[in-house]
């Protein structure tokens, strides 16, 4: 199920919620396997946020890492292995028009052993 379609039943069941049908008729009728806490959850930001609240807004999602810009950051990185996160971060923004969090990007420079934090194989702490 993608996120558009999870967005989706979960409207379902807000909107079943809303007319007052229990959590649990609602998520059967919705025919979506999520739990009754998340249901509840997405009533409670429906209610304070509207709609909209149900897009997840994190920037920090791996596919926003793509091939090409896991490939610039390798790139970068090996180049400029002392450069700070959030400098590769506002790059990553300006090339490719996508926003990635500091710690995603901090994260994926572990797993490719190209962490600022690292000088010559060692934890620079």
């Amino acid at each position: 199920m993608g996120q558009g379609d999870r967005r989706r039943a979960k409207l379902r069941v807000v909107d079943g919620m809303q007319h007052g049908l229990p959590c649990r008729e609602a998520l059967k009728l919705a025919d979506v396997a999520i739990s009754e806490r998340t249901a509840y959850r997405a009533l409670k930001v429906v209610r304070t946020r509207g709609e909209e609240g149900l897009t997840d807004g994190r920037h920090g999602h791996p596919y926003k890492l793509t091939t090409p810009v896991r490939e610039w950051l390798v790139e970068y990185c090996r180049g400029a292995p002392d450069s700070p996160s959030r400098v590769a971060q506002a790059e990553i923004g300006e090339r490719f028009g996508v926003a990635v969090s500091i710690s995603q990007i901090n994260r994926t420079r572990r797993a490719l052993g190209i962490s600022s934090r690292e000088v010559g194989g060692k934890s620079a702490r």
